[in-house]
C-alpha cells in the first residue's frame, strides 16, 4: 500500500507538467493529513522501473509528422490535421509550450470551425485551454474560418498564452460572434505575431474586435496586413481591438472599420499599465466610422509612444457629444508622445464634442513634426481645428502645420479649436489660402498664433527648412501629398 502511495504522488505530478497548462489540472487537497509513518512526497523508494520514473510524454507520430522540435516540427497539411491540434488543446490539455508547428500546405476549412484555446470552461468543466506553442504558416493559407456564434474568444485560435506565430495566412474569414474576436485569435496574452497576413475577413462582433486579433496583452505585433470589414460595438480597430502593453510594428490596415465607441483604424484601445507601449509605421487606409472616440490609426492612446504613422482613410464619428474624432487619434492622453504623424483623410464630425484633423484631443502629451492636409467638416462640433480639436494639460504641440480645410464658424481653428493656458504650440504653422476667413485658434488663451504662409511658399525648400529646425525630419517629393512637406518614409 504504502508503494501504491508514493508512486501516485511522484507521477501525477509529472502527468500535469507534461499535458497541462498553468491553470489547469485536477483538484489537490494540499491540507489533507499524511501518516506519520509514510515517508516524504519526493522520496523514491528502491527498485521502481526507469519507466516509471520518466515525465509522461504523447506520441504523436499517429497524428503529425515531425517531432515538434524547432529543426523538426509537427506538420500540418490538412484540415484533420488541424481540427487535431483544436481536440489536443481544448479537450485534452495540451497547451503544447515549446513545441513547434509548420503549416506545410493550403488548408480550406469546411463547415463551422470551433477556435483553437478555450477561455473559461471546456465541454468537461476544466478551465483555460490556451495554446502556448508556436506555429508557422510557411505563407501557406488557412481559408473559410467560419464562425456563427455569440460565446466570447472566437478566431482561428481562440485563447494564445505565451504563443508564437508567424507567416500566417487568414483568407476569407467570416465571423458572426460575440466579444473577443479576430481572424487570427480572440484573445492573445504574451504572445508574439510577425508576418502575418488577413484577407477578405467579415467579422462582426460586440465588444473588443479587431480584424487579427480581438483582445491582446503584452504583446508583440510585426509585419501585419488586414483587408475586408470589421464591425463591432466598443473597441473596435482594423487590426487590434484592445492592446494592454504592446510593441507594435509595421501594420497596414486596409479593413473598412466600423462601431459605436472607440473605433480606430489600426487599434481601437491601446494603452500600458507597466512599460511604456510602442506603435510604429502603423497606417490606416481603410475608412472608419463610429460615433465616439474614433480616429484614423488608433481610437484612444495613453502611456504610449506612437512614430512614423498615418492615416489616408476617411474618419467619420457622430451622434455623441462627449466623444472626439481624429484622423490619426480621437483621444492622446496619459504620458504618451507622438513624433512624425500625418493625416491626408477628411476628418467628418457631426455633434461630437472635437475634432481634429490630427487629433481629436491631446492632453499631457508632447507632438513633433505632425501634418495635415485632410479637410475637417461637418457641423455641431464644440470644437474643431485643422491638427487638433482641444491641447490641454501639459501638451506641447510642435514643428507642424496645416493645409487642410476646416469649417468657417467661431468653433473652428485653422490650427486649433481650443488651447487651454497651460498648453503650448510653438513652430506650428499653417496655409492662408485653404484656411480662408476661418480663426488660427478658435479659442485660446495664449497670446502666439501660429504663422501662416501662401501655398506656393509652404511648398518650397525653405518652409521644409524651418520645418526642420534643428532635425532632418522634413523633405518634400512633389509626386506625394501635393507636393506639402511629409517625410521619406512616408505613404
Amino acid at each position: 500500500m504504502r508503494f501504491a502511495q508514493i508512486l501516485s504522488l511522484a507521477v501525477v505530478p509529472m502527468f500535469l507538467l507534461a499535458c497541462g497548462d498553468d491553470n489547469s489540472g485536477f483538484p489537490s487537497n494540499p491540507d489533507q493529513p499524511q501518516n506519520p509513518s509514510d515517508p516524504p512526497k519526493d522520496s523514491i523508494p528502491e527498485n521502481i522501473p526507469d519507466s516509471l520514473l520518466k515525465p509522461i510524454t504523447r506520441d504523436f507520430s499517429s497524428i503529425w509528422q515531425g517531432e515538434g522540435t524547432a529543426a523538426n516540427p509537427y506538420q500540418i497539411s490538412n484540415e484533420e490535421e488541424l481540427k487535431k491540434l483544436a481536440f489536443y488543446v481544448n479537450d485534452s490539455s495540451m497547451a503544447f509550450r515549446d513545441k513547434f508547428f509548420k503549416q506545410t500546405a493550403d488548408i480550406a476549412l469546411t463547415g463551422a470551425w470551433k477556435p483553437i484555446g478555450i477561455f473559461g470552461k471546456n465541454a468537461y468543466g476544466y478551465g483555460n485551454r490556451p495554446f502556448s506553442g508556436t506555429y508557422d504558416g510557411n505563407s501557406k493559407t488557412i481559408s473559410g474560418v467560419t464562425i456563427t456564434d455569440t460565446a466570447s474568444y472566437s478566431g482561428l485560435f481562440g485563447l494564445t498564452r505565451g504563443a508564437s506565430f508567424k507567416n500566417v495566412i487568414v483568407k476569407n474569414s467570416k465571423m458572426t460572434v460575440g466579444a473577443i474576436a479576430g481572424a487570427l485569435a480572440g484573445l492573445m496574452d504574451s504572445t508574439n505575431v510577425e508576418n502575418c497576413t488577413v484577407e477578405g475577413v467579415e467579422i462582426k462582433g460586440s465588444d473588443r474586435v479587431g480584424g487579427l486579433v480581438g483582445e491582446a496583452k503584452y504583446v508583440t505585433v510585426t509585419n501585419v496586413a488586414v483587408a475586408g470589414t470589421v464591425s463591432g460595438t466598443n473597441n473596435v480597430g482594423g487590426i487590434l481591438g484592445s492592446v494592454q502593453n504592446g510593441t507594435l510594428a509595421n501594420l497596414t490596415n486596409s479593413a473598412s472599420v466600423s462601431g459605436k465607441s472607440t473605433v480606430g483604424g489600426v487599434v481601437g484601445d491601446l494603452a500600458s499599465v507597466t512599460d511604456e507601449s510602442v506603435i510604429t509605421a502603423a497606417f490606416n487606409y481603410g475608412a472608419v466610422t463610429g460615433t465616439k472616440d474614433v480616429g484614423g490609426v488608433v481610437a484612444k492612446m495613453s502611456t504610449t509612444k506612437m512614430t512614423q504613422s498615418g492615416n489616408n482613410g476617411a474618419v467619420t464619428a457622430s451622434e455623441s457629444q462627449m466623444g472626439a474624432v481624429g484622423g490619426v487619434a480621437a483621444v492622446v492622453s496619459n504620458k504618451s508622445s507622438v513624433d512624425q504623424v500625418f493625416n491626408a483623410g477628411t476628418v467628418t464630425a457631426t455633434k461630437v464634442q472635437v475634432a481634429g484633423g490630427v487629433f481629436g484631443s491631446m492632453k499631457n502629451i508632447p507632438a513633433t513634426n505632425v501634418f495635415n492636409i485632410g479637410e475637417v467638416t461637418g457641423d455641431a462640433a464644440t470644437f474643431k481645428g485643422g491638427l487638433v480639436g482641444i491641447a490641454d494639460g501639459s501638451s506641447n504641440l510642435s514643428f507642424a502645420y496645416n493645409a487642410g480645410k476646416v469649417p468657417d464658424d467661431n468653433k473652428a481653428g485653422t490650427v486649433a479649436g481650443r488651447v487651454t493656458s497651460t498648453a503650448t504650440i510653438s513652430n506650428v504653422y499653417f496655409d492662408k489660402t485653404v484656411g480662408g476667413s476661418s480663426l488660427v485658434i478658435a479659442e485660446t488663451m495664449s497670446s502666439e498664433l501660429p504663422t501662416g504662409f501662401a501655398t506656393e511658399e509652404m511648398k518650397s525648400s525653405t518652409f521644409v527648412t524651418t520645418l526642420n529646425g534643428s532635425g532632418a525630419a522634413w523633405a518634400i517629393d512633389p509626386a506625394k501629398f501635393g507636393g506639402y512637406p511629409s517625410f521619406s518614409w512616408a505613404k
